[in-house]
């Protein structure tokens, strides 16, 4: 049994897709420079009602962002002032399954429940809070991934984004 610790390289990424590659799609950033700067495997959701057609930051509360999350950065976006700036992501849709991490001894009983995905801010990572079930962007675990075992500490897993807290995916041109 393995303890894993996480690292900034740790990010949530696309493991299999229905579409053999992963499926991409862009949206404009967020209007201010807080909400406007994504690193690669950020988990985005759409903004606030004012702002509902810009990508923001997954924010790091367990309830935030319940019915509003879109998906994981595809690529790393500095912010630029310009609300023209778009990003691309790869979309939390049904056909997709993502790898991350899990915070918890990984058990048989994890798999097929569901769990809250939070976002680290030190780490700057998404990943499944095994100790927080359903009152946020909930993530079902599918899968353990290639080399993590039941009994590991912190170990990696294959999930999919319920259809509760998916939002359909505008794609802009």
């Amino acid at each position: 049994m393995a303890d894993g610790s996480f690292s900034s390289g740790s990010y949530v990424r696309p493991y299999i897709s229905a579409h053999g590659s992963p499926r991409t799609l862009t949206i404009q950033q967020g209007s201010t420079a807080s909400t406007a700067i994504f690193k690669i495997g950020d988990p985005i959701a759409r903004g606030a009602t004012t702002n509902a057609h810009r990508a923001v930051l997954l924010a790091t509360g367990v309830t935030a962002n319940l019915t509003s999350f879109l998906g994981f950065a595809a690529e790393a976006v500095s912010a630029t002032g310009s609300l023209t700036t778009k990003i691309t992501y790869w979309p939390a849709d049904n056909e997709t399954q993502f790898l991350g991490v899990m915070k918890t001894t990984l058990a048989s009983t994890h798999l097929g429940q569901v769990f809250n995905l939070r976002r680290d801010s030190t780490l700057e990572i998404a990943y499944i809070d095994g100790a927080v079930k359903a009152t946020g962007v909930m993530a079902v675990v599918d899968d353990w991934a290639e080399g993590s075992t039941i009994g590991d500490t912190n170990g990696f897993v294959v999930f999919r984004i319920s259809q509760v807290s998916r939002q359909a995916f505008p794609e802009t041109s």
